[in-house]
């Protein structure tokens, strides 16, 4: 799968499912959304699951996330049939040859299938994120199978922690969606300078 293919769209969610059910954001979205561009990655991370979650019957979805030529993309890779399996994997370090070179990475999304019923982050799920944590502006999120899409803290180095730090920005369930073109960005910011541009 190609996943050098640019999203301009932004799927925006029902109000009210963009913070965690009952809680105050946690303070590393705080601090994410004042130094990085938060709110256009959990756009393009919805717009990825609206597409990507609900082909996830028997299958994880992942993705890196990342900024390229100011636009954001996903390189994107699916793993094996795990159809009436008791736990679901995919070899995500597959994914990073579609990073286009010079593009800034900013996070991971992945899916969890509908067969398998998992609800709740994996350590291998914890631990692939932590290991990027050094990334600035990582971020990290995963779709249930039911559709709830949640961003989690990349720095825990335990399912609890992680579990506990988890915020829900949407649900790829067709009857949230609602399309709308994305205006106004901040991705050149992050995104790195042309070759032989002054910024270099």
């Amino acid at each position: 799968m190609d996943a050098r293919v640019w999203f301009f769209g932004v799927s925006l969610l029902a109000l009210g499912t963009h913070v965690a059910r009952g809680a105050q954001t946690p303070d590393y979205r705080v601090a994410a959304a004042a130094a990085c561009p938060q709110d256009i990655v959990d756009a393009h991370v919805r717009e990825q699951f609206a597409v990507y979650g609900p082909l996830s019957r028997d299958r994880e979805y992942f993705g890196f996330i990342f900024a390229f030529e100011g636009a954001i993309g996903s390189a994107v890779i699916q793993g094996r049939t795990c159809f009436k399996s008791d736990s679901c994997s995919i070899d995500t370090a597959k994914a990073a040859p579609l990073i286009p070179k010079g593009a800034k990475v900013l996070g991971e999304w992945h899916t969890h299938p509908q067969s398998i019923k998992a609800l709740g982050l994996s350590p291998d799920d914890v631990r692939g994120a932590r290991n990027n944590r050094h990334i600035r502006c990582y971020a990290a999120y995963y779709s249930q199978p039911d559709g709830d899409i949640y961003a989690w803290n990349p720095f825990q180095s335990s399912v609890p922690t992680a579990m506990f730090s988890r915020v829900l920005i949407g649900s790829y369930r067709r009857e949230f969606v609602i399309s709308i073109t994305a205006i106004g960005t901040r991705i050149d910011d992050f995104a790195p300078p042309p070759r032989g541009s002054s910024k270099e």
